[in-house]
């Protein structure tokens, strides 16, 4: 059986505290939509302890106020809290382009194509970099 590598883009803007990430990578085709293409896209806030803001995020449930208040597409889809040697060192929040009516979204392969994912981004960027402050 011969091993296959799976391919993933990476955007990042870093802030004070925090870093703002887009990705985007591609899966096969899809047996539940025809109008659905390849493409997954997602935005996710890796946020740091000395981020003012990591404070405000309890526990690990995405409904959370704290996470609901963030400007993510359709709400927060993830929330994971990183740990590196026992301690806590950033708490990731994010969001795919994956929910009802964003096909479209799976039919942008390019930077250029999703620029509406990367405004959404750094809609959060600034949302987060104003709470830095």
């Amino acid at each position: 059986m011969k091993n296959e590598w799976q391919h993933k883009d990476e955007w990042k803007l870093s802030g004070k505290g925090f870093i703002v990430q887009v990705t985007r990578h591609s899966v096969g085709s899809s047996n539940y939509s025809l109008d659905e293409g390849p493409h997954r896209w997602a935005v996710y806030a890796y946020i740091y302890p000395q981020h003012p803001y990591f404070a405000e995020i309890i526990g690990s449930d995405m409904c959370q106020d704290a996470a609901s208040a963030m400007p993510l597409h359709g709400g927060a889809s993830l929330l994971r809290r990183h740990v590196n040697d026992g301690k806590e060192c950033s708490i990731q929040v994010g969001a795919d382009y994956h929910h009802l009516y964003d096909d479209h979204y799976t039919h942008y392969e390019t930077k250029e194509d999703a620029r509406s994912v990367f405004t959404d981004a750094e809609e959060l960027f600034n949302w987060l970099q104003e709470r830095a402050l």
